[in-house]
This record gives C-alpha cells, structure tokens and sequence, in this order.
C-alpha cells in the first residue's frame, strides 16, 4: 500500500521501517524542502521507530538519529565510486540486527586451496560490514527520481534483517524502490511518498 502524503500525516503500523531519507543537503527537490533547519529536520526524522533501517550520511545518523532513536544495533559502510565529494553512507540498524550469514560476498582469496574447494561447493563468503555497491548512475536511470536506491542494497538489508511475515515500511518512499523489492521478496509493504510525481511512478513500479 502506498499513500501520497507526508509521513507526519501518516500513522504507521507495526512493522520494519527501511528508509533512505532526505539528507538536507539543499537538493533542489520539486516538493520537499531540503534545506530545513535542525529543528525542523529532526521532527522530520522522529517518524522513525524501532526497528528501523536508515541509510544517511555519518553527520546525519551520528547527530540525528542516534539521540532521537537510540544506540545503533549495527553499522554497515555502503560504498560507491561516484565523481561526488562524497562515496559512502552508513546503514544504520535500529532495533534489529541484520544477520550476514543470510547474505554472501565473494572470498577475498579465492586462489587459496581451502577457499578455491568452498568456490567449487558453490559457497560464498559471509556478509561483510562494508558494501562495494555502485549507485544507480544518470545514464541509466529509468526513473524520474534524482537518487535511487540500488535494488541491491535494498535486498541485501531486507534478506538479512526481516523475518518472514514482516511488514516493510518506507516513509520517504521516493520511487518505490524498498516497497518494490520487498514485494518481489514476497513481503507485505506499505509506504507513503509526499511528491506527486514520485508518487505515481512508485505506483506503477508496484504494479508491474
């Protein structure tokens, strides 16, 4: 289910909240107001409820969410190679931990004997706290939305995080891609999205 209103007008229900926020770096956005002041910033952010998943820069989940939310339960590094100042966010777990043996990354030493016998086994290195995952590049992009989520990143947090049955939530739904993925995981979604324009393009995303 997805609504188009702003997440202050919204009650959620109980479920995981996996979120990739506006960061209030002064983005130009059609609808949202990205250069709000820290008061307003973090009422925008009180949304958030353990459990939760929150991608943000360091200053963000350090300043921010940390005092609204807590203690962080688990930090990944995501990392990217971008021509911007900066290429890594935290994903940070409020709440909940993620568990790395439900998700797998390549050996780092794939030519040791012992290793090279798992490859064959078709086994795979457990997950890592730090993910080489490239962000979803302009060239590319078959969505309006300026900043998509790679559906990698958003699979890998989900697989290792949710347990079946859950219900995954977004309130910054932007494009739709969490919902989407959790949808095609098989999960339950619900989300909202305040721009009208990102709002019809995540419809039609979970509708395919």
């Amino acid at each position: 289910m997805l609504i188009n209103k702003s997440c202050l007008e919204v009650e959620f229900p109980k479920g995981l909240m996996i979120s990739d926020p506006p960061y209030n770096q002064k983005y130009h956005y059609a609808t949202y107001k990205d250069n709000l002041n820290l008061e307003e910033y973090t009422k925008l952010l009180r949304v958030f409820k353990p459990p939760c998943v929150i991608i943000g820069y360091p200053e963000m989940v350090i300043n921010i969410l940390v005092p609204i939310l807590g203690a962080v339960s688990e930090i990944v590094c995501w990392v990217y190679n971008s021509n911007t100042a900066k290429q890594s966010r935290l994903i940070a777990w409020f709440g909940c931990k993620p568990d790395f043996r439900r998700i797998g990354q390549p050996y780092k030493n794939p030519t040791d004997k012992r290793i090279a016998e798992r490859i064959k086994q078709g086994k795979v290195a457990r997950g890592y706290d730090w993910w080489l995952i490239n962000q979803v590049k302009n060239v590319s992009k078959k969505t309006i939305h300026p900043c998509p989520l790679p559906e990698e990143l958003v699979r890998k947090i989900i697989v290792s995080t949710a347990e079946p049955g859950a219900l995954i939530m977004d309130p910054f739904a932007g494009s739709g891609t969490v919902l989407r993925v959790a949808k095609d995981l098989g999960y339950n979604c619900f989300g909202c999205e305040l721009d009208k324009a990102y709002f019809n393009e995540a419809r039609l995303l979970l509708q395919e």
